[in-house]
């Protein structure tokens, strides 16, 4: 059964993607529980940071390609979910700790580089896999990404939709830092801690102040959006999605 696991921590939020036989990807009912528990999350003073990771071995998969439909308005509902989880955890109240094993493809590795900072293990893969069928990037990834590894780099992945491992991943800077699986979630936690240590008021200034330093965020989503409605009903991404669903089958 699909659900997003919560669990209160040491003033650590832990949020779980656990949608089996999907590879956690983020179906309609893991993204209303992200919206609904960041939301919380930023006027709860319980809450110090938040924590993201996945269940059974496996980070997120993106999209849930199963549920697309081409549809403008329920589209944009969909999308407006997670854009609501992407201005939270890049310019809310309380840092942010993506704690990576597995594949993160596609809107994964966006929602991991959408927090302060990215912990992973050896098994950690990476792959803006938008491309693969017919899409462009999503929750911000144009904005996160050449922030992390620079301009060049960030063109090479989103063009190529190619699959980076975590040793490449630390190297470039994708990732920040790399620890045994057995450590992660341990890692992630402690790190979260350290982010939300000394005063709390001021950590919300600080991620606002740098989510405008360089363009708007808003005006990143809202390109992004417009990409992805028209991308929704092209023959390509059809026959994209066609050949996924029946690969999966």
């Amino acid at each position: 059964m699909e659900k997003l696991g919560r669990e209160l921590v040491d003033g650590v939020l832990h949020l779980e993607i656990d949608v089996p036989g999907k590879k956690n990807a983020l179906t309609d009912t893991v993204r209303a529980g992200l919206r609904q528990a960041v939301t919380e999350a930023q006027g709860d003073s319980g809450v110090a940071a938040i924590l993201i990771c996945g269940a059974g071995g496996g980070f997120c998969s993106g999209g849930d390609i199963s549920a697309m439909t081409g549809e403008p308005e329920v589209a944009r509902r969909r999308m407006d979910i997670l854009h609501d989880v992407v201005r939270m955890l890049i310019a809310g109240r309380k840092p942010a700790v993506a704690a990576v094993c597995g594949p993160a493809f596609g809107a994964g590795l966006s929602l991991a580089l959408c927090c302060d900072q990215v912990l992973a293990d050896t098994t950690a893969r990476f792959s803006a896999s938008f491309g693969r069928v017919g899409l462009p990037p999503d929750l911000a990834l144009t904005w996160t990404l050449p922030r992390r590894v620079g301009e060049g780099r960030a063109r090479r992945i989103l063009l190529s939709s190619r699959l980076v491992e975590a040793e490449e991943a630390l190297a470039i800077g994708l990732v920040d830092d790399l620890v045994p699986l057995s450590e992660l979630r341990r890692a992630a936690h402690e790190r979260a801690v350290e982010l939300a240590s000394f005063t709390r008021e001021s950590k919300g200034h600080v991620k606002a102040l740098m989510s405008q330093a360089a363009g708007s965020l808003d005006d990143i989503l809202a390109r992004e959006m417009d990409a992805y409605i028209a991308l929704l009903n092209s023959e390509e991404h059809r026959r994209a999605r066609a050949q996924f669903l029946s690969r999966r089958r």
